[in-house]
Formats: C-alpha cells, sequence, structure tokens
C-alpha cells in the first residue's frame, strides 16, 4: 500500500487494483509495465462485494450527492531513458461524467469512424481533443513532466 496525492491534496492511501488501463495501455504504448492502483476505500468495497451483497445494493445516489462528487485519475510515466511525466484528469459526478464520455465516443465513431476492431480509448479518439471535449462537462486535465530522473 502506498500513498498518492493529487492536485496538492493530502496523499490517499491506495493498493494494487485491476483497471482497464492495465489492458488497454499496452495496446497502442510499448511499455514493459503498467499497474492499476485504488484507493484503499474502493479496495476495500470491491474485496467485500458478493453476488449476494450486490443484489442488496441500493438505488444509486441521488442528483445532490452525484454533483458533490469529486473524482481523480492521476497517471505517473517512466521511461526507459529515465525521463517522467504525470499526467491527471479531474471531474465531478462520475455517472454524468461516463454517460457523456459513451455518448460522445458513440458520436464521434459514427461520425468519423475508427479503424476496426477492438481498440483502446487512446487509439480510437485523439486523447487531447476528447479531454477537451469534455472540459464542457466540469473535467479538467494537465500533463506535466518529460523530465530527466
Amino acid at each position: 500500500m502506498g500513498g498518492v496525492a493529487v492536485d496538492g491534496s493530502a496523499p490517499t492511501a491506495v493498493v494494487r487494483f485491476p483497471l482497464p488501463a492495465v489492458v488497454t495501455v499496452p495496446r497502442h504504448v510499448s511499455t514493459r509495465h503498467v499497474e492499476g492502483l485504488a484507493s484503499q476505500g474502493v479496495y476495500e468495497l470491491f474485496a467485500r462485494l458478493s453476488p449476494e451483497l450486490a443484489e442488496q445494493v441500493p438505488e444509486g445516489p441521488t442528483a445532490a450527492q452525484r454533483q458533490a462528487m469529486r473524482w481523480a485519475f492521476a497517471v505517473e510515466v517512466l521511461g526507459a531513458g529515465g525521463r517522467s511525466a504525470r499526467g491527471e484528469v479531474r471531474g465531478f459526478d462520475a455517472y454524468g461524467t461516463t454517460a457523456v464520455i459513451a455518448v460522445e465516443a458513440a458520436r464521434r465513431l459514427a461520425a468519423d469512424g475508427a479503424p476496426a476492431g477492438v481498440l483502446a480509448p487512446a487509439q480510437a479518439f485523439d486523447a487531447a481533443g476528447f479531454l477537451d471535449f469534455l472540459g464542457d462537462h466540469g473535467v479538467s486535465w494537465s500533463v506535466s513532466g518529460a523530465r530527466q530522473v
């Protein structure tokens, strides 16, 4: 278990966690190692989840709870030559943002097409353009680094 801080906030306890990036990143970026991490709280929630418990999960959060919700993803990259970079994506209302992402992805696929086959999102869409689009929906992003370690 380690700690990760996003936006200068206090570090959040994290643990290894199977995330989609572990599968999708190596599809379009030459890499030797990809590791997913999640907050300790998310890990504990999923560790307790059983089919019986999943059936008892109540309806999702209210509109007010969704607006108060905050989320962030941080990615740290270390290149073979010792260069590093960090990317962050932040927003609110993960439910609403997910819906916007799904609709915009479908719209772009219908309007612009994509290569045939199964693709990682960054293979199908220009990442910066997609993230810029999400800015109108409360998502901000940044990339810093490309510094020598």
